[in-house]
């Protein structure tokens, strides 16, 4: 628990620097060119690493994340029998 934690928290440092390193390098004029979308598609997709990482490390405990856990495999379970349905019909 306390490994899983750790990580992270090294995983949210990291796009946290990445996230100021590339702040001022990325150009946002106001044209809305290419250059302008990318940066704002980077920043969210930065943003929302952040945000994982930081769900994880303060609000994720052991017993929600079983829950979670047996969730994702009933959509997993779901899926397949949709699947073996469709491939027989």
């Amino acid at each position: 628990m306390l490994l899983r934690k750790l990580r992270h928290a090294v995983y949210l440092i990291a796009s946290l620097g990445m996230l100021v390193y590339a702040i001022p390098r990325l150009e946002f004029g106001g044209a809305w060119d290419m250059a302008d979308v990318f940066g704002v598609v980077w920043c969210v997709f930065a943003l929302l690493v952040i945000a994982a990482n930081l769900n994880e490390i303060l609000l994720v405990d052991e017993q929600k994340r079983k829950q979670l856990e047996r969730i994702k495999r009933a959509k997993y379970a779901a899926i397949e029998r949709r699947a073996a349905r469709g491939a027989r019909g």
